[in-house]
C-alpha cells in the first residue's frame, strides 16, 4: 500500500517520496478510509468509483476514479535536478475540477503519466466503404460496388429492412426486390442454422441485372419442396452467383440452374443429384462457370443449348451424370472453351460436340477417366481438342521410343544421333 498525505486545505492528496507509483485501487481504498474518518466529514465527498462488474470467464469491467469537489493527486515534489517519472496504473483517473478537469496537480521535478485502462466496450464502426470497395474488386468479374443486403431464411424476416445481418429477411425474392437493377447490389445468404446447414426450398429466380448473390458454400443449400421449375433460373445479365449447393425436388425433371441472360459468372457451386441437366446454358454468351462440382445429373451434367456463345467452362468436376458429362447440341452454337476439368465416370461421353457446333476447344490439361461411351465425340466444325502426343499416351511414347532404339539402330556409330532425333519427333508429337 502507497503512503499518502491528505492536504485537505489544499484538497491534495499526495504520494510522498520516494515512491514513484500508485495504482487505482490504492488510490480508492485510502480515500473511503480517509472519508469515513469523523475528523474529515467536514469536507464531503473526495472521489466516485465505477467498474469492477464481473463479465464472466474472469474478466471485469475496469476501474474509474472520479475525483470530485477540486480534489487532485500529486506526486511529493523532489529536490532535483533530475525529473523523476512516476506512474498512476490499474484503471482510469479523471476529474471534475476548476482545473481544466486535470486530475493531476503539478510538482517540482516529477513528471506523471497515468496509465488508463479502458473499460470494455462494444464499438461499431462506420461502414468503410474504400475498403468494400477493395476487397469487392478481388473478385468475381463485375468491379462495381452497390448496396449490399442480407438473406437468412432461418432467422430472417421479409418486414425487416435487409440492411445489417442481425435485420436480414427471410426470402430471396425479398432480397432481390430491395436491390437496383444494374447498379451492383450484392446479396449475402447467411448460413445461421443451428445444425450448421442452412437449407431454403425457394426457387431463385435471378431477373436484375449486375446482382452479386454470395453464398456459404455446402452450408446454405437450395433444395425446392415441389417440382416444376429448375432450382437456379438465371435471366439477368451479368449475374455473379457463388458459393451454393443445389438440389432439385424429387418427382420431376428439373434443371440445378439455368442460365438465359448473358456475361453470367458461376463459380463455387456443388449441383448434386438434380432431376433434370445439372446445369444448362442456352441463348446466352460469355457464361463463366469455374470452380464448381455437378455430380449424378439424372441427365447431362453442364447441357449447352442453342444460340450460346463463348461459354469458359474451367476447373470443374463433372462425375456420375447419367448422360454426357457435357453436351453441345443445337443450332448456332459457336466458339465455347473448355480447360482444366476432371470429368469421369458419367454414364456417356466425357464431352459430346453435336452436329453444327462450330470452333469448340477442349484444352489445358483434361482429365478424362471412366466415361462409358468414350472420353470425346466430335461431329462438329472446326473443334479442337488436345489429347498428349496427338492422341498418343505417354507410355506409347515411350515404348515407341525403346522399338526404335532396339530394333533399327544397331549399327555402331549410328545409334547416338538417331536416337537423338527420334526424342525430338516424340516430344514435337506430345506439343501437339
Amino acid at each position: 500500500m502507497a503512503t499518502l498525505t491528505f492536504f485537505k486545505y489544499e484538497r491534495v492528496i499526495q504520494v510522498d517520496g520516494p515512491q514513484t507509483s500508485v495504482t487505482i485501487q490504492d488510490l480508492l481504498n485510502q480515500i473511503r478510509l480517509y472519508e469515513e474518518n469523523l475528523n474529515n466529514l467536514d469536507y464531503g465527498h473526495i472521489a466516485n468509483a465505477y467498474g469492477k462488474q464481473a463479465l464472466g470467464a474472469g474478466s471485469y469491467i475496469g476501474v474509474t476514479l472520479e475525483l470530485i469537489n477540486d480534489w487532485r493527486i500529486a506526486f511529493e515534489a523532489r529536490s532535483g535536478p533530475d525529473t523523476i517519472g512516476c506512474t498512476i496504473s490499474g484503471g482510469n483517473l479523471v476529474a471534475i475540477n476548476q482545473y481544466g478537469n486535470n486530475p493531476l496537480k503539478a510538482t517540482a521535478f516529477t513528471q506523471v503519466n497515468i496509465a488508463q485502462s479502458s473499460s470494455p466496450t462494444i464499438i461499431q464502426a462506420d461502414a468503410n466503404y474504400g475498403m468494400l470497395y477493395m476487397l469487392e474488386s478481388m473478385r468475381g468479374r463485375n468491379r462495381s460496388v452497390g448496396a449490399i443486403w442480407y438473406w437468412n431464411p432461418t432467422s430472417g424476416n421479409d418486414s425487416n429492412d435487409g440492411l445489417t445481418p442481425s435485420n436480414a429477411v427471410a426470402t430471396f425474392n425479398k432480397a432481390q426486390t430491395l436491390a437496383t437493377a444494374g447498379a451492383g447490389d450484392i446479396i449475402f445468404a447467411l448460413a445461421t442454422a443451428v445444425g450448421g446447414v442452412a437449407t431454403t426450398t425457394e426457387n431463385i429466380n435471378v431477373t436484375k441485372a449486375s446482382l452479386k448473390i454470395r453464398g456459404a458454400g455446402y452450408q446454405f443449400q437450395i433444395i425446392p419442396s415441389s417440382p416444376g421449375s429448375p432450382t437456379v433460373n438465371i435471366t439477368g445479365d451479368s449475374v455473379e452467383f457463388e458459393g451454393f449447393y443445389i438440389g432439385t425436388a424429387a418427382g420431376g425433371t428439373d434443371n440445378g440452374i439455368e442460365i438465359t441472360g448473358d456475361n453470367a459468372l458461376i463459380k463455387n457451386v456443388w449441383v448434386k443429384e438434380v432431376t433434370g441437366n445439372g446445369l444448362q446454358v442456352t441463348g446466352s454468351t460469355r457464361t463463366q462457370i469455374e470452380n464448381s462440382a455437378i455430380e449424378d445429373s439424372t441427365l447431362t451434367g453442364i447441357k449447352i443449348g442453342a444460340s450460346t456463345s463463348r461459354t469458359l467452362i474451367k476447373q470443374c468436376i463433372l462425375s456420375g451424370n447419367d448422360a454426357d458429362g457435357v453436351d453441345l447440341g443445337g443450332t448456332s452454337i459457336t466458339d465455347n472453351i473448355f480447360e482444366n476439368n476432371l470429368i469421369f465416370n458419367n454414364t456417356g461421353y466425357g464431352v459430346d460436340v453435336g452436329a453444327g457446333v462450330i470452333r469448340t476447344g477442349v484444352r489445358l490439361n483434361h482429365t478424362f477417366s471412366g466415361n462409358t461411351l468414350g472420353a470425346t465425340r466430335d461431329l462438329g466444325t472446326a473443334t479442337f481438342i488436345e489429347t498428349p502426343a496427338g492422341g498418343a499416351s505417354a507410355s506409347d511414347i515411350a515404348d515407341a521410343v525403346w522399338d526404335e532404339i532396339i530394333v533399327s539402330h544397331t549399327v555402331p556409330g549410328t545409334a547416338g544421333q538417331v536416337l537423338k532425333a527420334t526424342k525430338l519427333k516424340a516430344t514435337l508429337a506430345s506439343l501437339k
